[in-house]
């Protein structure tokens, strides 16, 4: 009986190092290689502005394609750029946390960017993992 037991165990063990080392080691996903959805920057954060929930329900999680104007460039605490585009509430733009550390943009250039959308919070709606698709 006990050897069954052990049995069992090891089996136990064994799959769950196989789905660990699995999740680890499975390629993340690109933003490039999604279809993103295309959305002006003013029109993202008037319908997190109007309806959160149907908002997140469109756009959470997902690959987007924002236009707008950079209002600002800034790094963030981990030494990324971070760009910010304007909507009609100045307190609550679209926040783009880029990929690449390397990017230079002016604030007041027209831009699209693509990143997986991440929710709104007290700053604006955030976007994740973005590049910059044309400037």
């Amino acid at each position: 009986m006990i050897k069954r037991i052990i049995i069992i165990v090891v089996i136990l063990v064994v799959a769950g190092l196989a789905v660990a080392t699995y999740q680890w080691y499975k390629p993340h996903h690109k933003v490039e290689n999604a279809k993103g959805i295309v959305v002006t920057a003013a029109n993202l954060s008037k319908e997190y502005t109007e309806d959160e929930k149907k908002a997140d329900a469109k756009y959470l999680n997902k690959a987007v394609e924002v236009s707008g104007i950079v209002e600002e460039s800034d790094k963030n605490q981990d030494g990324g750029i971070m760009l910010i585009l304007q909507t009609a509430d100045p307190v609550a733009g679209i926040q783009c946390t880029m990929r690449d550390k390397g990017i230079v943009v002016s604030k007041g250039q027209n831009t699209v960017i693509k990143g997986f959308c991440s929710g709104t919070g007290i700053t604006g709606v955030s976007l994740t993992d973005c590049v910059i698709e044309k400037n």
